[in-house]
């Protein structure tokens, strides 16, 4: 698990689709107000990085809940913050992941861009992201992964 007091030294993150996709639901929650303070915003600290199967998890799933304009523009939105890395350097990794554990590809790709990065990599909490897993990753890959609560 990680909260707003672990975000305070870290200068580089992986964001899964879930938890960006959780910033641009309608209301407000604690998650929301950490992702716009620390994430989501011109005077932010942190670099947020990401893969392009991100974009398209986040397009398709804004698409089927607010239609097409509306997620194009949240697609846009996102190009300001998120410093997009090529599939060409996270393949093999990613392919690794999913040949060795039952998670989502998206996923995959998140935890291997957190891998290159060396950085953090934030997940909601998943049903196939279990403790188990995340700590097996985090040995076997020097992975840092976490849930946010």
């Amino acid at each position: 698990m990680i909260n707003e007091v672990d975000l305070k030294d870290i200068e580089n993150i992986v964001l899964d689709s879930g938890v960006i996709i959780e910033y641009f639901k309608k209301g407000s929650t604690n998650i929301k107000k950490i992702l716009r303070k620390h994430f989501f915003n011109e005077n932010r600290s942190i670099q947020l990085h990401g893969h392009y199967l991100l974009k398209s998890e986040i397009f398709y799933i804004t698409c089927r809940s607010i239609g097409i304009a509306k997620a194009k523009d949240i697609i846009y939105k996102l190009e300001k913050f998120i410093n997009y890395i090529s599939g060409k350097l996270l393949f093999e990794r990613a392919g690794l992941i999913k040949c060795k554990y039952p998670i989502a590809l998206p996923d995959c790709y998140s935890i291997a861009s957190g891998i290159h990065c060396n950085c953090p990599v934030l997940f909601l909490e998943e049903n196939e992201l279990t403790e188990e897993i995340i700590d097996k990753l985090n040995e076997e890959f020097n992975s840092k992964i976490y849930i946010i609560t």
